[in-house]
């Protein structure tokens, strides 16, 4: 049987990104893409970082073809 993969799609502060992706990284997360933004809010420029990640998926997560997603909205809440 081939791997099968977890993904979580998650937005992260510019300031806590390091420490959020070495929590991830210790539970078996790896990164895949980071894309970087800019956005407004209290009258600054903010960065954040959209990221994509993944893990192995263990057998007998989810059901047969499903994709194990997770979604947050940006901090500011953008639309």
């Amino acid at each position: 049987m081939s791997q099968r993969w977890q993904y979580l799609n998650q937005v992260f502060e510019g300031l806590h990104l390091q420490e959020e992706l070495d929590e991830l990284g210790e539970a078996g997360w790896e990164l895949i893409t980071a894309h970087w933004e800019e956005y407004s809010y209290g009258g600054r420029t903010q960065l954040q970082a959209r990221c994509i990640l993944k893990r192995p998926r263990a057998e007998g997560d989810l059901e047969a073809g499903g994709f194990g997603m997770s979604w947050e909205p940006a901090p500011a809440g953008r639309g």
